[in-house]
């Protein structure tokens, strides 16, 4: 039976954005069990477009729906993808603010854009009454970005489905599988949106060496996202880099499961599923110690403070060459993720929720 009404915008569960959309699903999916019920909050159908979505949910979530909900005991209204409400409301507001990469890495956003969603997270960040965000680097950056939010920001860190994210099919990526998707028996993996935030060009140029020396390609899974054409024209031209593309759950985990090593050396993360994904397949991971990762993965990591083009390769070869090494990078990698669950970020979730609500 149900204690907790959680209204909730439907903007990123309805509509696949990535790692936004897997946290609101895996929580969402985890909260009735917990006591709670949900309530999606959508704008009209005939707003639900492409070009009207976006702007008709932004006065949906910042000035509608927290001017017309009312107060009940129980409720909660939960924003879950940085941005929100700018009014405050009658019902308790949680805002999860997942990172402020506009901060660290230049150029996310084209000027306006960035300052209409600085001003929106700010916004946000004033009138919630719990501010939920998924590491300490990212509470570090919520609280210099807005101060008035000291006391009232909780970290609760993502979790991973473990149910597809393991090593218990390890070995079964068939000959007939890796055919298809064009991949060697031995290779690097690198699995994310395709962006400039991603530092993957210094990957290829690591990549072509460790290639030339070993002949050991590099594969990236993925999309192209933002400003992502030099980067795709630079990708397809290199010499040892492969590219699949997106792929679904099953290849993704077959590629993170036989890959040397999963290489991840993001200029800035707010949270970083890939990288626990990846380790929870039992892949070794080399990786940044930018934002959330300095924390959230680095110590199951060959963690880079140095994320140059050589100090990745050096990196990619140490792994190759090291048995002991990439032994010691699976093992700690997959006792650092059992500690990500969704189970108890969600249960965490419910009890924010009900602090708020009291």
């Amino acid at each position: 039976m149900s204690d907790i009404e959680i209204l909730t915008s439907a903007r990123v569960h309805d509509k696949q954005v990535g790692g936004n959309t897997r946290y609101v699903r895996e929580v969402y999916a985890r909260l009735t069990a917990l006591g709670g019920e949900t309530r999606f909050l959508r704008i009209p159908k005939n707003l639900d477009q492409h070009r009207l979505r976006s702007p008709a949910y932004a006065v949906f979530e910042s000035w509608i729906w927290p001017s017309l909900l009312k107060p009940q005991s129980g409720r909660v209204m939960h924003f879950p993808a940085d941005t929100g409400g700018l009014r405050r409301s009658r019902v308790p507001v949680v805002g999860t603010i997942h990172g402020l990469a506009t901060l660290h890495v230049p150029d996310v956003r084209s000027g306006g854009a960035d300052r209409l969603w600085r001003f929106r997270v700010r916004g946000l960040a004033r009138v919630a009454d719990k501010i939920i965000t998924v590491s300490e680097s990212s509470a570090e950056d919520i609280i210099s970005f807005a101060p008035e939010t000291i006391g009232r920001v909780e970290v609760v860190p993502h979790g991973i489905n473990h149910d597809v994210f393991n090593t218990r099919s390890l070995g079964t990526f068939s000959e007939e599988n890796r055919h298809r998707l064009g991949v060697p028996a031995s290779y690097f993996l690198y699995a994310g949106n395709i962006e400039p935030r991603k530092n993957i060009p210094a990957l290829i140029d690591a990549a072509e060496s460790v290639f030339r020396t070993t002949g050991v390609p590099l594969v990236i899974s993925g999309a192209p996202a933002w400003d992502s054409d030099a980067i795709m024209s630079k990708l397809r031209a290199s010499r040892g880099v492969i590219y699949v593309g997106r792929t679904d759950d099953d290849q993704l985990v077959s590629l993170m499961q036989n890959a040397v090593a999963f290489c991840f050396p993001s200029h800035y993360e707010g949270f970083g599923f890939p990288v626990l994904e990846a380790m929870a397949c039992g892949s070794p991971v080399i990786c940044s110690t930018r934002g959330s990762l300095r924390s959230v993965a680095a110590r199951g990591a060959l963690a880079l403070d140095d994320i140059s083009a050589e100090s990745i390769e050096g990196a990619m070869m140490a792994v190759l060459e090291d048995d002991d090494l990439r032994s010691r990078l699976i093992s700690d990698g997959l006792k650092h993720v059992s500690g990500f669950t969704w189970e108890s970020s969600a249960t965490r979730h419910m009890e924010i929720f009900r602090e708020v609500a009291a």
